[in-house]
């Protein structure tokens, strides 16, 4: 508790601070003074009353009275403390120098005044120190005389001990109390020193984590006087401004922003007048770059923090943005390859020229189909089919009479919309001036691309045609004219429709029929002249919820026509072998299955692959499958064909020609395949006994067998005289109602069992 009285703590440097180490110093000499000092006092107090000198013992008391009045005062007045403690130092030199008889012990009273400049300094500051420094050159030079010095014998306080006492005194006082004030006053720079060089070092990072911040920010900033001037900027804005202004000399916002509006007058002009204009603006700055004001404020010392962006980048984003929106605009309306409409203007362009069609006229949309490109394609690429249908769409343009609207309604599809008309033959003619004008190569690369194209042509003639309804015209026309065997433009049929939306009907529902396990196989036997089973002919039906029954013949064309054949084969061989493995299973007889595989079948390159998979799966043996196949799936891809056809007789399989005689099959090539069998067609059959003819072709069939070692089999046998006509001449096999109806699996199974 005594140490903190002495030594007040520091918390920094601050006016508090140097008062408490003034008034520590101050209590430190008072204090030592007063305790190291009594010894002194109290013996020396003791000789004086031994001999009588009781006005020592009263000099004694007023010191130390004085000094516990410094003390006093220390704290609530350090000035009067301090004032008193000079004081006593004057008055106790001054009492040694008159009061001491011994003339060189009185001098040292002189030397004990030495210390007043020091203590002033402490305490009162330089201007005191230097007047008592300059007062302490009188005694000074009183000493320097070497004379006797005056004393004053009614008080005189020489004693015995008073060599001791005074040189005890000023040992102290010069060895202990000063010191110790000093060590003080030094210990409280040594403090000051380290906070401030802690707070330096807390600047320093302080100031660095500012810049850090200031240059870092994520923008430009720059610091600016009241009137805009550029006092300073980071790194971002000094490269935004484009030079240092620390260089180069002052810059103002407003010359740098030209397009930021001052106040009236010459008076400079307050940032802060233009903060509701400024803030969120965008200005072109004097390089020409797009800058926006993003924050304004004021600083403690009426400065403004200006953070600033450029917007340039962003500038030329946001018009590729609108460019982009624009194509994007362009694209919703238009095809990109060809730049012409695309269906939906084509519907909209109908739509208002079908509102303000007259009575009396009719609408023409033609629709062309670019029909070699897949020969294009095939032969150059892809970049070749590009080419030719951007030249085609160039040409049909140039072609076409002026105003006339030309789209891309699909990829080589083209619809043109025709000024309206009143007679039909118009419309015919002109698209046949069309096809005869329009070039039929076009050259590329050095290579020719030939044009060949189907029209299809629809008309309008009243309002009630919807613009959906007109195109689905078109498209069926243009359909009926590409399946057609010459080039002339077809006109809309109504019946083309109608067969067109059945097969898109059927193609769809096959697909659905094959995931949801619609088809079903029946199978045909076949007999031998004595009526006996020697085979079976496995039949596909459909029945459809939403078509109802549709024959083979209406859904198997369709599927050839689409890649659905195949799916449809895979189930067929699929469904054989698994009856043929069930029927072994039970212990019935299972006669040779033969199923029919179309000229897409014969041809595909995993043909045997699909066979192996379910012969392999269901142990089908080969003997038992037999494989149907027309001469018009013989002259397709030849090679491919006897290769499979090689490789399933490898197998164990047997081969018979369906519908033999109907087809375009030379003798020559027929000798080259593995066949077992020859089947003769249901329609020589059927005229069996009112034609000669068809009697004679049967005949050759079954002769053409018979050389090459063939099995005769043959269709639609529906009555006893067609049987009696084909035993005469030589057909072993028989198929028809005359025998027996397509059974369902029930039906044949029970029929295999007796």
């Amino acid at each position: 508790m005594m140490f903190r009285w002495l030594f007040l703590s520091e918390s920094g440097i601050s006016p508090e601070e140097h008062t408490r180490w003034r008034i520590s110093a101050l209590r430190i000499i008072l204090v030592s003074g007063f305790i190291l000092e009594a010894l002194i006092a109290i013996h020396s107090s003791i000789d004086a009353i031994a001999i009588g000198a009781y006005h020592v013992v009263g000099i004694v008391v007023v010191f130390y009275a004085l000094l516990t009045v410094g003390l006093y005062y220390s704290a609530r007045h350090p000035d009067y403390s301090a004032a008193v403690l000079i004081g006593t130092v004057y008055a106790a030199g001054a009492s040694i120098v008159f009061f001491v008889r011994v003339n060189e012990i009185a001098k040292l009273g002189i030397i004990f005044v030495y210390t007043t400049p020091l203590i002033a300094r402490l305490f009162f500051g330089g201007r005191l120190a230097l007047v008592l420094l300059v007062f302490n050159f009188l005694p000074f030079f009183y000493l320097l005389r070497n004379e006797q010095f005056v004393h004053y014998d009614a008080l005189d306080i020489t004693l015995e001990g008073s060599h001791t006492y005074i040189h005890s005194l000023l040992f102290l006082f010069f060895n202990v109390c000063i010191p110790l004030a000093v060590f003080r006053v030094l210990h409280a720079l040594d403090a000051s020193a380290i906070r401030y060089r802690e707070t330096s070092s807390a600047l320093a990072t302080s100031h660095a984590q500012y810049r850090e911040f200031f240059e870092n920010a994520g923008g430009p900033i720059l610091l600016c006087s009241e009137d805009g001037t550029i006092l300073q900027a980071n790194g971002m804005a000094t490269e935004l401004i484009g030079r240092d202004q620390n260089a180069h000399g002052e810059i103002s916002l407003f010359d740098w922003l030209p397009g930021i509006e001052r106040t009236p007058g010459g008076a400079a002009t307050s940032l802060m007048s233009v903060f509701d204009t400024a803030v969120g603006s965008q200005f072109n700055a004097a390089d020409g770059r797009r800058i926006s004001i993003e924050y304004l404020t004021k600083t403690a010392r009426n400065h403004y923090i200006v953070v600033l962006r450029d917007i340039s980048s962003m500038r030329v984003i946001e018009e590729a943005l609108q460019r982009s929106r624009e194509r994007e605009s362009f694209l919703t309306s238009h095809d990109d390859l060809t730049k012409l409409p695309n269906r939906a203007a084509l519907r909209r362009h109908l739509a208002d020229t079908l509102f303000l069609l007259e009575h009396d006229r009719i609408v023409p949309l033609v629709s062309f189909r670019l029909n070699s490109i897949r020969h294009a394609n095939e032969k150059y690429g892809t970049r070749a089919g590009d080419f030719l249908i951007k030249r085609f769409a160039d040409e049909l343009r140039k072609s076409l009479p002026p105003n006339t609207f030309c789209a891309r309604l699909r990829s080589i599809v083209f619809s043109i919309v025709l000024a309206p008309t009143r007679s039909p033959t118009d419309v015919v003619r002109l698209v046949e001036r069309l096809r005869t004008s329009f070039p039929r190569e076009i050259e590329m690369d050095g290579n020719s691309l030939h044009v060949q194209f189907s029209a299809g042509i629809a008309l309008a003639r009243s309002r009630d045609v919807s613009p959906e309804e007109l195109m689905r015209r078109s498209e069926v026309a243009l359909d009926s004219a590409r399946r057609s065997s010459d080039d002339s433009a077809a006109l809309f049929d109504e019946a083309d429709a109608e067969q067109i939306r059945r097969s898109v009907e059927i193609e769809l529902g096959i697909v659905a029929a094959l995931k949801n396990e619609e088809f079903r196989l029946v199978y045909q036997p076949k007999v031998d002249g004595n009526g006996g089973i020697v085979g079976l002919e496995a039949l596909i039906r459909w029945r459809s919820p939403t078509l109802g029954n549709v024959p083979p013949c209406e859904f198997v064309p369709v599927a050839e026509n689409s890649v659905l054949i195949r799916d449809i084969t895979r189930f067929v061989i699929d469904e054989v072998c698994a009856f043929i493995r069930m029927t072994i299973d039970h212990g019935r007889r299972c006669p040779p299955i033969a199923l029919n595989l179309s000229a897409i079948d014969i041809v595909c390159h995993d043909l045997l692959e699909i066979i192996d998979e379910s012969t392999t799966r269901h142990a089908t043996p080969s003997d038992l499958l037999e494989f149907e196949i027309t001469e018009t799936g013989l002259i397709g891809n030849e090679a491919l064909a006897i290769h499979h056809l090689k490789e399933l007789e490898k197998r164990g399989n047997r081969i018979a020609i369906d519908d033999f005689g109907t087809g375009y099959s030379s003798l020559s090539k027929l000798s080259s395949f593995p066949v077992h069998s020859i089947k003769i067609d249901q329609s020589f059959v059927a005229r069996i006994g009112s034609c000669r003819r068809s009697e004679l072709i049967i005949k050759a069939i079954v002769s053409l067998a018979d050389m090459m070692s063939c099995t005769t089999i043959a269709e639609g046998v529906e009555n006893e005289m067609q049987e009696k006509f084909l035993s005469s001449v030589g057909c072993g096999i028989f198929q028809g109602f005359l025998y027996y109806r397509p059974q369902e699996v029930e039906q044949l199974n029970q029929l295999l069992s007796a």
